[in-house]
């Protein structure tokens, strides 16, 4: 595994992740789901996820981001919610608005939205 993957994986490796759609795959749906989500295609729909997502750099994703925690490496169209981070590596494009209780955004993104976080247990 490149250590680009790593980065991009976070804490995730890719053996644990039980759900992916990969790279040249094209998928319009819902996704409910309680395990790792990871994209390196395309998908439009909507997604719900107890666990984390990740937005591989080749992933493009035309939906509302609904889960435990947000690693994003491609292109987001729709908001995102988190629950507990959300992370935009170097190569993201993310348009549209983030809610998280913490965000952790890398030089090089590109970012058109809001951003409001919160991480007070109130």
């Amino acid at each position: 595994m490149t250590t680009e993957s790593k980065v991009a994986l976070g804490t995730t490796e890719l053996s644990a992740i039980n759900t992916i759609i990969g790279e040249g795959a094209s998928f319009n749906g819902e996704f409910v789901l309680d395990g790792p989500l990871r994209i390196d295609g395309t998908f439009s729909g909507t997604i719900l996820s107890h666990n984390k997502v990740i937005v591989g750099a080749k992933g493009h994703v035309k939906t509302n981001i609904q889960a435990k925690s947000v690693t994003v490496a491609g292109k987001v169209e729709g908001n995102i919610y988190a629950l507990g981070y959300v992370h935009l590596l170097a190569t993201a494009q993310v348009y549209g608005d983030i809610i998280s209780a913490h965000l952790i955004v890398d030089e090089g993104v590109i970012f058109e939205g809001r951003a409001k976080v919160n991480n007070s247990k109130a």
